[in-house]
């Protein structure tokens, strides 16, 4: 039952951070973006993306940690799961070296790549990548700590730590921008915030799970297992990064910083739409991993791809009919004149990438069958092409081209190729699933078009007139949402949190 209660805490905490996180920018973002300007938010998201391309000499193993670990757990062997912690704390401490290294050879040869920036934007890149770095070869060791945590289920402590992140995170940043510290003073705020969550991680695991990195009689044969398992998972962030960081690198050299900075923006919604089907599905994944470990039937493992499928598909589907509605307006109002763009590329990237998020429950079983060769090679193939095609579409079509270009690729690859694999490979009913999803659809379908005949008719002006208009389009989908898309399991799951509050207020009244 406690277990129980972690999953249900966990899964209510992570959406009310994400809820928080996607109000906060209201404010945030339109701030942040005054202060730095496209050029500095434009090098700002471009050394973002140098930073992403040098974590890849994590050669993969991040995602094995969650599965060690819980593997250890369900055998009941604390010695042995402590002894797997030591083994990734010295790997991760090997590599922050190698980061460390890689960081400073790529920081001192940026001219090489980046020779057409003026040398006030070169030297502040510079610097971003250079504090980027010590960031990353820091904190990266502790990272272990965290996945300690999730994998013994707790997830209230887990998430909540994530919820102060969200918190705190833009305030320090504000702060930072009100002080004249502009770029740079968004990386120092970031090291501050990773150095205090991850000193949290570290006191939970080792004074409150009692679980701390062992390093004798340690069996390092096990390195030649986690670097076999971590290969394709290696393949398969190399794939990621290039297909999601190239564009905005290629787009700075090619274009400039301000193109980039308009990218950015429109994929941002992209990263939106990704953290809420991860909030659901990251507190599952440790159950996943022992359903597999324990042979769960095909029938079995549907049901568990239908049901977050189907959930995440609530949230994604309202989202999606939202953003097409209204998203070209929030632009407006949100980040300002320079930015039309941006609601193109949102749209472009974003509806390819909801069809793997609502099936994301399979990418982790794919991974704890150790199956994901398959996918990451395609990934791989997927995200050359890619790269290839974005080369020759950048300098004649721009940033357009190049959402054009991401969009056709995704919808090859992760979606028609993948569905064909979770049917036949991974034992997945993706007919039943998808037939699911299709009754789902008629409500967020009709509210799109009512939604487009209502802005044709009644154009919004103001922030106020955007501010209502989107209040009553949330309220009136929740009741078809109700009623037409849920079926009891997912209704229970909407009104028995709402039942608890109003039971315990009349109880706390009938005491008075």
């Amino acid at each position: 039952m406690a277990k129980v209660n972690q999953l249900k805490a966990g899964a209510f905490i992570s959406y009310f951070q994400l809820a928080l996180s996607n109000i906060i920018p209201l404010i945030y973002t339109p701030i942040m973006l005054s202060k730095l300007g496209q050029g500095q938010y434009g090098l700002f998201t471009t050394a973002q993306s140098v930073l992403a391309m040098l974590a890849l000499l994590n050669f993969g193993i991040g995602g094995t940690i969650t599965r060690y670990v819980t593997r250890a757990i369900a055998l009941g062997d604390k010695e042995a799961e402590e002894k797997i912690v030591g083994v990734f704390f010295t790997i991760y401490s090997v590599i922050s070296a190698l980061i460390l290294t890689v960081g400073c050879i790529v920081a001192f040869n940026l001219r090489i790549w980046y020779g057409d920036l003026s040398d006030a934007d070169f030297q502040t890149f510079q610097l971003l990548v250079f504090l980027m770095v010590a960031n990353t070869v820091i904190t990266l060791p502790f990272s272990v700590f965290s996945c300690i945590s999730v994998s013994h289920e707790r997830f209230i402590f887990n998430k909540g730590v994530n919820l102060l992140t969200s918190v705190f995170s833009p305030a320090l940043n504000l702060a930072m921008l009100f002080m004249g510290f502009a770029s740079v003073g968004l990386v120092l705020a970031n090291t501050i915030i990773s150095f205090i969550s991850y000193a949290l991680y570290v006191f939970y695991s080792i004074k409150v799970l009692k679980i701390k990195p062992r390093f004798k009689g340690i069996d390092w044969s096990i390195l030649k297992e986690i670097f076999a398992f971590s290969a394709f998972m290696f393949l398969g962030e190399i794939s990621n990064l290039l297909y999601w960081q190239t564009d905005k690198l290629m787009l700075t050299s090619m274009v400039g910083p301000e193109a980039t900075a308009v990218y950015n923006i429109g994929a941002t919604f992209n990263t939106y739409m990704q953290n809420f089907s991860i909030a659901l599905i990251s507190v599952l994944v440790p159950r996943i991993m022992k359903m597999v470990t324990l042979q769960a039937s095909k029938k079995e493992l549907t049901d568990v791809f239908v049901k977050t499928g189907r959930l995440q598909f609530i949230i994604l589907g309202f989202l999606l009919s939202a953003f097409l509605v209204l998203g070209r307006q929030f632009i407006g109002f949100w980040a300002g004149a320079g930015y039309e763009d941006a609601y193109i590329i949102a749209l472009l990237v974003m509806i390819p990438v909801c069809i793997p998020l609502i099936q994301s429950a399979g990418l982790q079983m794919v991974v704890a069958q150790n199956k994901h060769r398959f996918r990451a090679i395609m990934f791989a193939a997927i995200s050359v092409l890619h790269v290839v095609a974005a080369f020759f579409i950048i300098p004649h079509f721009g940033i357009i081209g190049c959402a054009v270009n991401t969009c056709v690729c995704f919808i090859i690859g992760p979606v028609i190729v993948m569905n064909f694999y979770y049917h036949f490979k991974t034992g997945i009913n993706i007919p039943l699933f998808w037939w699911n999803i299709l009754k789902m659809s008629f409500v967020p379908a009709i509210f799109t078009v009512l939604g487009f005949i209502y802005t044709e008719h009644f154009p919004i002006n103001s922030l106020w007139e955007f501010l209502g208009v989107a209040c009553l389009y949330t309220a009136a989908f929740i009741f078809p949402c109700y009623f037409l898309m849920m079926n009891r399991y997912e209704k229970d799951i909407f009104k028995n949190p709402i039942v608890g509050i109003i039971l315990k207020l009349k109880a706390k009244i009938k005491k008075a």
